[in-house]
C-alpha cells in the first residue's frame, strides 16, 4: 500500500480506479489462482477489499498481482528537490510478447505490477509521458533478465497482465513535458527500471 500525502493525480489502468483520476492511496493486493471472487469481478472485489481497509474505494487505485507483494522492491533517484520512487511486484508465469496471438482463455496469475511517485506536478500530458517510460523501464528490465514468452518461446515484453501506475500531486505548477531529456523523465526512468529489475531477479531465483 502506498498512501498519499495528499491527493494526488493518478494515470494507469488498475482494475480499480482505471483512468485519470484523483487519490489518497495506491494498493497493489496479493490474490491466489483459486479465489474466484477476486478474479471473477476484481473491480467489486477491490471495492469490498478497500472498505474493510477503512480506505475510500472512490480515492483509491488498486491493482491485483498474483507475484508476493512480500518481495515488493521500491527504488528511488533524485536530483536536487526533485525525486521519483518506484514499487514493483514480479511474476513471469504469464509472460508474453507484444503481438503474441490472444490466450484471454489461458490467463495465468504472475503479473508484473509497477506504481511510480513523483514528487512535483506532471501536466496531463507529462502524466502519458511518464507512463510511456515506465513501461519502458519494465519492457528493458524483462529483455535484460532474458524473460522468454510462454506463447511464442520469443524474448518476452511483459506478461498479459501487467499493470502500471503513475502518480504525482496536483498542487503547484506542473511540469509540461516527462520525456527521456528532462531531469523528471530521466528519475522516473531510472527508478523504475531499478525496482523492476531487483523485482524480477527475486521472481526467477
Amino acid at each position: 500500500m502506498v498512501r498519499l500525502e495528499a491527493p494526488f493525480r493518478v494515470l494507469g489502468w488498475a482494475p480499480l480506479g482505471a483512468g485519470l483520476r484523483r487519490a489518497r492511496a495506491i494498493a497493489n493486493h496479493q490474490v491466489f489462482e483459486d479465489d474466484r471472487g477476486a478474479t471473477d469481478a476484481p473491480r467489486d472485489y477491490l471495492r469490498r477489499l478497500m472498505r474493510r481497509l477503512a480506505l475510500d474505494p472512490r480515492a483509491t487505485v488498486a491493482m491485483m498481482t498474483g507475484a508476493s507483494v512480500r518481495r515488493a522492491v521500491y527504488s528511488a533517484a533524485h536530483r536536487g528537490a526533485l525525486a521519483a520512487g518506484a514499487w514493483c511486484t514480479a511474476g513471469c508465469t504469464n509472460a508474453l510478447r507484444v503481438g503474441d496471438r490472444a490466450t484471454v482463455a489461458d490467463t495465468r496469475p504472475g503479473t508484473i505490477n509497477l506504481i511510480v511517485a513523483v514528487n512535483e506536478p506532471l501536466s496531463e500530458g507529462a502524466m502519458a509521458e511518464a507512463l510511456q517510460l515506465a513501461t519502458e523501464a519494465r519492457v528493458l528490465a524483462v529483455q535484460e533478465a532474458g524473460v522468454i514468452s510462454t506463447r511464442s518461446g520469443k524474448p518476452a515484453t511483459g506478461t498479459g497482465t501487467d499493470c502500471i501506475v503513475i502518480a504525482a500531486p496536483i498542487r503547484g505548477q506542473p511540469h509540461p513535458y516527462c520525456g527521456k531529456h528532462t531531469l523528471i523523465g530521466e528519475l522516473i526512468g531510472r527508478a523504475a527500471l531499478a525496482s523492476c529489475m531487483k523485482a524480477l531477479k527475486w521472481s526467477l531465483r
